[in-house]
């Protein structure tokens, strides 16, 4: 479907769309309707936790509800022309659109959150709207009809040639086309254009020696030894055919080593291609911020990186040396059959327009086929990156069955998918097969009748069987070499959706250097929002002098995460500013900052690798002496020296065979070796039994001297020693000042210690 700047914005596709509830939608619809609108929901009208779908057309505007795994049911069927207007609200925990029909209310789909966040479902009451104008309604105060959010109050960019709305990335999905995708995918060989330049060349040689000169050879055999003409002696005959046996053997083996050479040449080049393509992913992926992450499943971007990247790796080494080969064979026999007899060589070509209109038809129908199969892939892969690291949870919970299902009704989606693939080439190839054979048909019929005539040899004939056989090869070639595009296209646009993520923290492009720093932090009417709807900090201000301890507290979601994530500047403010050393962090570069910042998590991540190398992660110069040095200030080099391999010893993923604890004390070695002028510990001592606390408290004692620390302690007891307490409350700072001055103050901290203190009394008994 296309879009005009006159035409109403489309949002959603139905080919995303379960294949039951697809068809349902097309056994409803008329082939007149043009699909405008296809959203989903995960909840139904009765707020039940049940999958539905709504699809709005130029007529109507009709919702199913049910799941993957039965017949979805039809709960609205309304003609736009009963619409008086069609409202988007919003309320805690979940959202609704309803239509308004002769002065009567009706609810058409309500959604939870995170539908709402992942889907399009906040533009259709625009697009609805929209697509009533354009039918000729009259709709009244339309901008009032929805609630303005355009996704969190964004301005919603649209195309300036089309008008659509551009929903991700840079460019329009409407206007992009798989011309547009494999062009900016060969933007990445222009570095390399001289290899591509010469094994261009050979391919030119590599198609005349092996493909056009031998049938050519051929016709000079059958016609002048094979049948000569009656003054041609024997020994004439003779030596012509010694003459023309050995030049074939001379090319054959000449043209396969310039074709070893053009191959390597082209596999030289589609590994350095998708090496540059891949290595621009992962870096952009680096540079993205925590946001887009939170809103993409991590098997994907993982299958974006490697399988995608692939495909693509696949469609230049193989599919760019189809084309050259085949766009050249084609132009050379062409040259050849017309000099020979332009009447027959003519007639060879009635087949070709059945195949370029087959190519076309089914190239558009295989790109959104295939589009829907990798994504299918896409979310196979998603489902194994979640599952297999989460093992443990899936059996503690015995949810092993619940996870099969889930995988077989993703993996059936994926079938079915690649079924339709099947079902397209079943059709598709034996057309192209029929159309070859019937131009094998029309060679010899006509060529026959000539030789019968007298007007064509024998070596003329078989002159054009043999480039019959390699005319149609190519032609069919070029055909595949269509579906091949069409899964390179659709891989493209998967791995060029990262590339043109914009991050939504950055450096500024006038963004200086942060020189070495003190420690002074400063928060000034701070206010920060996940969703832009409720505020995870409202108007946080305070100040922290150098070397100061400060200890964050509050009940679970109080904010207290949110605000040291901001130092870190993981995400950035939408009102107010923070400031370090009197710099302001989104004046200065991301690096220099967090160069100077040290992390240990309530869950430290340890990477594949040895131990040494786990603890320098920050910093990879550091010697063995150092790292050493590290681990003791940490407490964690008597366990190391207890491993066989020492600080050689083999973490592995995600730290598997440490213990929480000594995970921990190595993140802590992590961050005294890094030596940061902050420091932010988050629950660092909240999963660890009493004796492994008192050694990473120890070690904690030691690694927080003469820094800035922000403490988040489940404990609070560990929070005595702080300079100065901050207690949250709804993103909100309710109490601050020392621990003994709150206690006083007989507040929200009070209340907590005194109930820890309880709990504690409880558990001794």
């Amino acid at each position: 479907m296309s879009s005009t700047k006159d035409e109403p914005l489309l949002v959603g596709s139905k080919n995303e769309l379960p294949e039951l509830v697809q068809e349902e939608f097309d056994s409803i619809l008329t082939n007149q309707e043009d699909v405008k609108v296809a959203v989903a929901s995960d909840m139904d009208l009765n707020g039940n936790y049940e999958d539905s779908w709504l699809l709005a057309t130029d007529k109507r505007i009709v919702v199913l509800s049910g799941n993957h795994n039965k017949k979805p049911e039809l709960v609205h069927e309304l003609p736009l022309v009963d619409v008086d207007s069609i409202i988007l609200k919003n309320y805690v925990g979940n959202g609704l659109l309803e239509v308004q029909t002769k002065g009567k209310a009706k609810e058409l789909l309500r959604f939870s959150k995170t539908a709402y966040n992942s889907s399009e479902i906040s533009e259709v009451p625009k697009v609805v709207d929209e697509i009533r104008e354009q039918n000729g309604y009259k709709v009244e105060g339309s901008n009032n009809h929805y609630n303005g959010h355009e996704r969190g109050n964004r301005k919603v960019r649209r195309c300036e040639k089309c008008g659509n709305i551009i929903r991700r990335g840079n460019l329009c999905p409407n206007c992009l086309d798989k011309h547009t995708l494999l062009a900016r995918l060969f933007g990445y060989l222009k570095p390399y254009w001289y290899i591509a330049a010469i094994a261009f060349a050979l391919s030119v040689v590599t198609v005349g020696l092996g493909r056009l000169i031998p049938p050519m050879i051929t016709k000079q055999l059958i016609d002048r030894v094979f049948k000569p003409i009656e003054a041609t002696t024997n020994n004439q005959r003779l030596y012509l055919l010694n003459v023309f046996v050995l030049a074939l053997i001379g090319i054959h083996i000449f043209n396969t080593l310039l074709g070893t050479g053009r191959t390597y040449m082209m596999r030289w080049l589609g590994n350095k291609v998708i090496f540059d393509l891949r290595t621009s992913a992962y870096q952009y992926l680096q540079q993205l911020s925590l946001s887009f992450y939170n809103k993409k499943q991590t098997g994907r971007l993982i299958s974006r990186v490697s399988n995608d990247t692939g495909r693509l790796q696949r469609f230049i080494v193989s599919g760019i040396q189809e084309l050259l080969m085949n766009v050249l064979l084609l132009t050379g026999m062409c040259i050849v059959l017309f000099v020979t007899n332009w009447r027959l060589a003519a007639l060879t070509l009635i087949p070709i327009p059945v195949l370029v209109t087959g190519s076309i038809i089914f190239g558009k129908k295989m790109h959104r086929v295939y589009h829907k199969v990798w994504r299918r892939m896409a979310g196979i892969s998603a489902i194994l990156a979640d599952t297999i690291p989460g093992v443990r949870v899936v059996k503690a919970f015995a949810s092993e069955d619940r996870e099969i299902n889930r995988f077989n009704t993703q993996n059936e989606e994926h079938f079915s998918s690649s079924m339709r693939a099947a079902k397209l080439s079943t059709i598709y190839f034996p057309i192209m097969g029929f159309a070859t054979f019937a131009g094998g048909i029309i060679i010899r019929w006509f060529g026959g009748r000539d030789i019968i005539t007298g007007n064509m040899t024998l070596g003329e004939l078989m002159l054009f069987m043999s480039y019959m056989w390699m005319f149609y090869g190519p032609i069919k070639g070029l055909t595949r070499l269509n579906h091949m595009m069409q899964r390179a296209a659709a891989a493209a646009e998967r791995v060029f959706e990262i590339l043109d993520a914009q991050p939504e923290v950055d450096d500024k492009k006038d963004a200086i250097e942060l020189p070495t720093i003190k420690g002074d932090v400063e928060f000034k009417n701070v206010v920060f929002s996940y969703d832009d709807e409720k505020n995870a900090l409202d108007g946080i201000s305070f100040k922290v002098k150098a070397g100061e301890m400060v200890g964050l507290s509050g009940p679970s979601g109080a904010g207290k995460t949110t605000l040291i994530n901001m130092i870190s500047r993981f995400y950035d403010a939408k009102e107010g500013s923070i400031y370090i050393d009197g710099y302001n962090i989104k004046d200065v570069k991301m690096k220099s900052l967090r160069d100077q910042i040290g992390v240990v998590l309530q869950n430290p991540f340890l990477f594949r690798g040895t131990i040494a190398e786990n603890i320098a992660y920050g910093r990879p110069d550091a010697s063995i002496e150092e790292v050493v040095a590290a681990a003791k200030a940490a407490n964690a080099h008597d366990f190391v020296i207890g491993f066989p391999d020492g600080y050689d010893t083999m973490v592995g993923e995600r730290g598997t065979g440490l213990s929480g604890g000594e995970k921990q004390r190595i993140s802590i070695a992590r961050a005294i070796l890094k030596n940061p002028r902050i420091l932010i510990l988050d629950e660092a001592t909240s999963s660890v039994d009493t004796e492994t606390e008192a050694l990473i408290q120890s070690a904690i004692e030691r690694l927080i001297e003469g820094r800035t620390t922000f403490a988040i302690a489940h404990r609070l007891s560990t929070l005595r020693k702080s300079d100065k307490l901050i207690i949250l409350d709804k993103g909100e700072i309710v109490e601050q000042g020392t621990h003994d001055e709150l206690i006083e103050n007989d507040g929200l901290y009070k209340r907590l210690v005194d109930l820890q203190s309880q709990l504690s009394k409880m558990k001794a008994v």
